[in-house]
């Protein structure tokens, strides 16, 4: 069975393959010290597990776990890092990981994820437990804020994501040959099914808190 081994640490790398083998005989490790690799590997060999840091030269963790999903690559990921961060972790398993564990977590832990992670069960540090709650509440919340988005007509998505890039009325109105008019007419819809209250800095605000989705989901319609 086949692991893909992706840090930029030799000496952390060393002694994870040493804990690893000791415990998966079975295991043929093959170790990347950077993404572009991970990503190279993960395209041309079958991998039935690969451990990915989030930090690391020329492609990141987040970056190979993207391939991963995009190109429907049967390998469980693991994310294996240092940042006990929500952010890194919610992006973590929006991209497709199965377990998420800290660097500082015990050798203990770290078989018990790959014990897990074989099975097909998900698996999460004890130290991150707590955010899988806090995940639920967020993933709620961009479900929202998705479907909000997408009941925006496209005329209104382009005025909204170029309210995002800090344009004015008439800048807008002019890059999409629309009237000034148009353009409050298009802020006053969409205030109201984003539900938002207050004048033109509110939905400025909502637009640079919310950049990221608002990029990531133009409306199909």
């Amino acid at each position: 069975m086949q692991l893909l081994l992706a840090d930029d640490h030799p000496i952390f790398r060393k002694g994870l393959k040493a804990l690893i083998l000791d415990h998966f005989k079975h295991f043929s490790i093959t170790e990347v010290d950077n993404g572009a690799d991970a990503i190279d590997q993960l395209g041309k060999e079958d991998f039935a597990i690969a451990i990915l840091d989030i930090d690391m030269p020329k492609k990141s963790g987040i970056d190979v776990l993207k391939f991963v999903k995009e190109k429907e690559i049967n390998t469980k990921s693991v994310v294996l890092t240092m940042h006990n961060d929500e952010l890194f972790f919610n992006e973590s398993f929006n991209q497709g990981a199965l377990g998420f564990l800290l660097k500082e977590d015990s050798s203990l832990e770290i078989v018990e994820c790959l014990e897990s992670i074989l099975a097909g069960t998900p698996f999460v540090s004890t130290k991150m437990a707590p955010l899988l709650k806090n995940r639920k509440s967020f993933t709620s919340k961009m479900n929202a804020i998705k479907n909000s988005i997408d009941s925006l007509s496209n005329s209104e998505y382009n005025t909204l994501r170029l309210v995002t890039l800090n344009k004015t009325s008439k800048e807008i109105a002019e890059l999409l040959f629309v009237t000034e008019k148009s353009v409050e007419n298009y802020r006053s819809r969409i205030c109201k099914k984003l539900n938002l209250t207050g004048g033109s800095n509110t939905l400025y605000k909502w637009c640079v808190e919310n950049r990221d989705i608002i990029i990531q989901n133009q409306p199909t319609q």
